[in-house]
């Protein structure tokens, strides 16, 4: 029998292919492990609405662990849990640099995404979503930095820069000196959530409320803010298309996401 109780998936570059889509060996290991009792929850980076279709097309019963951890979702109930926002005073403080060096971002928020700009993406997305049922559909809302504000919670900055050299220049000019944690997704966009949220923290949060150890988790990541998860986990698996400093704090490392490297992981070391 398995020593481990839970699985925790990253999504972009992990669970999902290149083409974004879930393979058939990979979704055929997760519901193996979950005939066998073991729990299986996705943590990702992602806002609840663009990672809700995955959770329902693998049939899944627990939470999602949104927004590089800044919350948790109930995709049955349609509400978040729990959750910490980005403090008001700072936010206020970037929004206004951003708006005086246009730079362009996304905004998480409780009932879709706001954008400053971002346009490509929005409307590859926007395609995207017009495909699947209503009821999984994104939300973009469309707003200025006095819009913002005016939420109720915004639990990630996504700021987006075609100029990379430009926005690590921002950021280290505007960003590093305020409350936010950063996580580099690429050279071109950075994600700012409030201080001590991350994917492993807010894992270990939901971990706790299961009654279930760290020690009994696994976790599968590729990038920057799946460390978090691998330094507090029993078993910590690195895909294969991870970077060799993401690679190097794994336990494990498994095949590529693009060749079923999850399912590969699992028959190997869990089930």
């Amino acid at each position: 029998m398995t020593q481990y109780r839970a699985i925790a998936l990253d999504m972009d570059g992990t669970l999902l292919t290149r083409d974004h889509q879930i393979s058939s060996a990979t979704r055929q290991a997760l519901a193996e492990a979950r005939a066998r009792g073991i729990k299986v929850l996705l943590v990702t980076g992602r806002h609840f609405m663009t990672a809700h279709p995955f959770h329902h097309e693998l049939g899944l019963d627990t939470p999602i662990i949104c927004s590089n951890g800044a919350y948790l979702y109930d995709p049955n109930a349609d509400r978040i849990l729990t959750g910490d926002p980005l403090a008001r005073d700072p936010l206020a403080e970037l929004l206004a640099a951003m708006a005086e060096e246009q730079i362009e971002a996304l905004a998480h928020l409780s009932h879709g995404i706001g954008h400053l700009g971002c346009e490509p993406y929005v409307t590859r997305i926007r395609d995207w979503s017009a495909k699947m049922d209503a009821r999984l559909r994104v939300s973009f809302l469309p707003q200025s930095a006095a819009d913002l504000l005016a939420q109720p919670q915004v639990w990630k900055l996504e700021l987006f820069g075609q100029d990379p050299a430009r926005l690590h220049d921002f950021v280290s000019r505007k960003i590093a000196a305020l409350p936010f944690t950063q996580d580099w997704a690429a050279p071109y966009a950075v994600e700012l959530v409030k201080p001590g949220c991350s994917k492993g923290n807010r894992l270990a949060q939901w971990a706790a409320g299961e009654g279930i150890a760290m020690s009994e988790v696994v976790a599968f990541g590729d990038n920057n803010n799946d460390i978090s998860m691998f330094e507090q986990v029993g078993l910590a698996v690195a895909m294969g298309n991870a970077a060799p400093q993401i690679q190097s704090l794994a336990h494990k490392v498994t095949a590529d996401h693009n060749e079923d490297g999850i399912a590969l992981g699992l028959a190997r070391w869990v089930l």
